[in-house]
């Protein structure tokens, strides 16, 4: 399964969630590089997967504003999670502590993402509203 687009709550949130995905495309390559043939793409298929149904998500949420904001995070929290337990069946002696630095990264990364999703929502949008957490 190829997807054709992301969907996204807008262009801000459409070019975060792109350059995330090339940046887990670039990691999964890396800890894969010295696996046996086809687990990048496996893990391509699954990422397709994750995609295609955050697009399907999306379809059914469009006029919804609350569950758009819970949609806005599906591919970031998915592919966090999906990419570390893909890593962990990939680790063995001679790999674990890179698989562990990538992980570490990575969430790092989805961290950051997250909390430019939340300044999305909260200003260009205002579906999130900051002061009803408080």
């Amino acid at each position: 399964m190829k997807y054709k687009e992301i969907l996204a709550v807008n262009n801000k949130h459409k070019v975060l969630v792109e350059k995330y995905i090339s940046y887990v495309k670039k990691i999964a390559y890396f800890a894969t590089e010295d696996s046996k043939s086809g687990k990048f793409k496996e893990y391509h298929d699954i990422l397709d997967t994750i995609i295609a149904y955050s697009n399907n998500f999306y379809e059914g949420v469009r006029g919804n504003k609350d569950l758009k904001a819970e949609f806005a995070y599906i591919i970031p929290n998915l592919v966090l999670y999906m990419t570390i337990g893909f890593m962990t069946g990939l680790k063995n002696k001679s790999n674990e502590y890179d698989l562990i630095m990538l992980i570490d990264r990575l969430t790092r990364k989805t961290e950051l993402l997250t909390g430019e999703i939340t300044d999305i929502l909260n200003e260009d949008l205002k579906i999130l509203d900051i002061e009803e957490l408080i």
